[in-house]
């Protein structure tokens, strides 16, 4: 008997040990579970606060302002006790305790947004504190890269950027010349339509109409709203990480500046860009070289930027401006677009294009229209990388494509001359052609795919004269820092790992 109560007492020792190591061994799950999830959670927090910070990472943002980011999401992801520290490549000032070298290209490579978050934060246990251990810090670090911005800027300078100085608008346009040029009356005349029947002081209301006028004095209108929203978009950009180019076009194309790097030698550039003058006509009536308006040739050469100075992670953006339909164009050979030959009605407005508009060669021949088409193909599809919409008849360049239609002319252009058209020639045109043009081009940008450009577009259906999708409409120059700056904040970023 005794024996047996000795045994049963034995029993319940072993019980109240294998009770103390089941309780040990479910208090180590439990807290090793609370670990990982806090770590795994930290993790992805870590992920949203580097995305976070990356977003800040652009021109007028302080390196303290980007951490505050990344601190807010971090927060706003329940860890309240945890912190971030953000990393970046600090040009401005090496020394910096945000600096971090690993983060800067190597020579010779371009700079990249990148930005690295190290977040930590402390775990507290349920069982461990009863052995003496009530917590530990944890950590995570993620990185991530907001896009770079090759962007290139393609303005139209053809002499119709100077006609907001006309006489027949109720302003008073030739008041700077009066009151600041020789032969003025020391002050505005006071008269807002003073040409054509009569001239008040020693200048017409149309004065500065003529870029060789108005350039000096830097009075030629829309042109310097154009410049001074140009300019602001400039502000936007953040050198070194980005790089601009500037592109112009009239007759031809211009590279004004290929894609830099150096804030001050873009702002340089285009303050220094001047209105065109009217081109010599040299073969008047036919208007081959007359026409000042060639968007084919200022997308080819804002799409030849990509290629020739290469920057693959980088955004690919083509902004587009014109106060007009396309007139201008030349092939491979530099010879003029335009449908017939001076034998036939060429010389009939609109020059050089069909009377509407239409995506692809209409009744009268490969017209300068056409050749727009085909510029925005070569800019907006996709490259050789990636797979080819089945309307895009070559790989292109892959960019993203803006385009600006800058007023009436654009919107509303009924310059043509029914009473010239013989017999069979279309009479009068579509005046909205060339905001419909502008709106293909934004189309192809848009998704890369020119199906969609007419078909599922965004602007498919909207009113003449409003922006929709990627294009923006302005009845005025004013009115261009409102577009640009609603495009600027349309650049978009991406995160890696």
């Amino acid at each position: 008997m005794k024996s047996e109560r000795l045994q049963r007492g034995q029993a319940m020792i072993l019980l109240a040990l294998a009770f103390i190591g089941l309780a040990a061994f479910i208090g180590l799950a439990v807290d090793t579970g609370i670990l990982f999830i806090q770590i795994g959670h930290l993790r992805r927090a870590a992920d949203a606060a580097s995305l976070a910070a990356a977003n800040q990472f652009r021109e007028g943002r302080t390196t303290a302002q980007i951490e505050a980011a990344a601190d807010e999401f971090i927060n706003l992801n329940s860890l309240n006790p945890a912190n971030a520290d953000i990393f970046i490549c600090d040009f401005t000032d090496p020394s910096s305790i945000y600096h971090d070298a690993a983060l800067c290209p190597a020579v010779g490579d371009p700079p990249r947004k990148f930005v690295r978050v190290e977040a930590s934060m402390p775990v507290e246990f349920a069982f461990l504190p009863v052995v003496g251990f009530n917590a530990i810090t944890i950590g995570a670090e993620a990185v991530s890269e907001t896009a770079s911005v090759d962007l290139v800027l393609t303005i139209d300078t053809s002499p119709s950027m100077a006609y907001d100085a006309a006489c027949d608008d109720g302003d008073d346009d030739d008041a700077w010349a009066e009151t600041n040029l020789p032969g003025g009356l020391g002050a505005p005349d006071g008269v807002a339509d003073d040409c054509g029947g009569g001239q008040v002081g020693g200048f017409a209301d149309d004065y500065f109409r003529d870029p060789n006028n108005c350039n000096g004095p830097r009075q030629c209108y829309p042109f310097e709203d154009v410049r001074a929203a140009a300019l602001a978009l400039v502000s936007r950009m953040y050198f070194p990480y980005d790089r601009m180019a500037v592109v112009t076009f009239d007759v031809n194309a211009i590279t004004q500046i290929n894609l830099s790097t150096s804030q001050a030698n873009v702002i340089n550039q285009l303050n220094a860009i001047e209105v065109s003058a009217s081109p010599p006509c040299p073969g008047y009536p036919d208007p081959r070289g007359c026409t000042s308006t060639n968007i084919a040739d200022g997308l080819e050469a804002a799409g030849n930027q990509f290629g020739l100075f290469q920057r693959e992670e980088a955004v690919w953006i083509v902004i587009l401006l014109t106060d007009g339909g396309a007139n201008a164009a030349t092939d491979t050979a530099g010879n003029w677009i335009c449908p017939g030959s001076p034998s036939t009605p060429t010389w009939v407005s609109p020059f050089c294009r069909d009377e509407d508009f239409e995506i692809g060669t209409g009744a009268y021949g490969y017209d300068t229209e056409d050749a727009a088409e085909d510029a925005a193909l070569f800019v907006g599809c996709p490259d050789a990388n990636s797979p080819q919409p089945a309307a895009c008849p070559a790989p292109g360049q892959g960019a993203v494509i803006f385009t600006i239609g800058l007023g009436d002319l654009v919107t509303d252009n009924r310059g043509c001359d029914p009473s010239a058209y013989p017999p069979g020639y279309p009479t009068g045109c579509e005046p909205d052609a060339g905001e419909k043009l502008l709106r293909y081009i934004a189309g192809v940008g848009d998704d890369g795919d020119p199906a969609t450009a007419s078909a599922i577009d965004p602007c498919f259906g909207s009113p003449t004269a409003t922006s929709c999708g990627n294009y923006y409409y302005s009845p005025t120059g004013s009115g261009l820092l409102r577009v640009f700056e609603a495009i600027a904040s349309r650049i978009f970023t991406r995160i890696t790992h």
